[in-house]
C-alpha cells in the first residue's frame, strides 16, 4: 500500500508541476529538406509512438499519395488540403518526446515555397488550428489514460481500506468472544476452587471412615 500511495503522490506532484496549456508557435526547425519555417506544438503526453501514430492517421485523412518515415521524420507526399488549396501540399513532421512532454514540428511545402504567416497567412492559420486541435486531443488522451491509472490505484487503496476495516471488525468480534471465554474460564476457576475445598472436606471425612474401618479390622481376632 505504501508503494501505491507513493506512486499516487508522485503522479499528483508531477501533474502539479506541469502546465496543462498547449503551446503552438511558429519558428524555424531542421528537417531533411533543411531549415524551414514550421509550426511547433508542445503538449503533455508520455507515449511518443502513440502520438506519431495518431498524427500519421490524421494527415492520412487528407489522402497523401505516399507516406514515408525516415529517421523519425514523417513525409506526406501530395497531401490534399482542399479546404485551403486546390494544389497538393507536402508535409514534413518530426515528433520528439521527453519527460511526459511532446514536441511536434511540422512544415508545409505549398509547391516551391514553405508556408509562413508572413506570406501565407490563410494557410498557416488553417494549419495552426489543425495542429492545435490535434495537440489538445492528444493532451486529453494523455490525461484520460492517467486518470484511469490513478482511478485503478484509488480503487486498490479503497479495497485495501475495506479489507482492513473488515479485519478490524473480525478482530473486535474475536476480542468480545475471547473476553466472554475468559470470563467463563475465570468463573469456572472460582467454582472449581470452591468444589476443591468441598472435596477436601469430603476426602477428610472419608479418610476418617477408612481409618476407622482399618482400626476395627485390626481389632478382629
Amino acid at each position: 500500500m505504501k508503494i501505491i500511495f507513493t506512486s499516487i503522490l508522485t503522479l499528483v506532484l508531477t501533474f502539479g508541476a506541469i502546465a496543462q496549456k498547449v503551446e503552438v508557435n511558429e519558428g524555424s526547425e531542421n528537417f531533411s529538406v533543411g531549415n524551414k519555417n514550421a509550426i511547433i506544438a508542445v503538449f503533455q503526453h508520455d507515449d511518443k509512438d502513440r502520438v506519431e501514430k495518431e498524427w500519421k492517421s490524421l494527415i492520412k485523412d487528407f489522402h497523401p499519395d505516399n507516406v514515408s518515415d525516415k529517421k523519425h521524420e514523417y513525409f506526406f507526399d501530395n497531401t490534399k488540403f482542399t479546404t485551403i488549396s486546390a494544389n497538393t501540399i507536402d508535409v514534413y513532421s518530426i515528433v520528439l518526446g521527453k519527460d511526459n512532454e511532446i514536441r511536434l514540428m511540422a512544415c508545409f511545402d505549398l509547391g516551391g515555397a514553405y508556408a509562413s504567416s508572413s506570406t501565407h497567412s490563410k494557410e498557416m492559420a488553417y494549419f495552426k488550428v489543425l495542429v492545435k486541435d490535434f495537440a489538445i486531443k492528444m493532451t486529453k488522451d494523455y490525461y484520460e489514460h492517467k486518470v484511469k491509472e490513478a482511478t485503478k490505484a484509488l480503487e486498490k487503496l479503497t479495497d485495501k481500506q475495506t479489507d482492513l476495516e473488515k479485519d478490524n471488525k473480525d478482530l473486535e468480534k474475536d476480542i468480545v468472544d475471547y473476553k466472554e471465554k475468559i470470563k467463563k474460564a475465570e468463573d469456572k476457576i472460582e467454582q472449581n476452587k470452591k468444589d476443591i475445598d468441598t472435596k477436601k472436606t469430603e476426602i477428610g471425612a472419608q479418610q476418617k471412615v477408612v481409618d476407622e474401618l482399618k482400626t476395627n479390622q485390626a481389632k478382629v481376632k
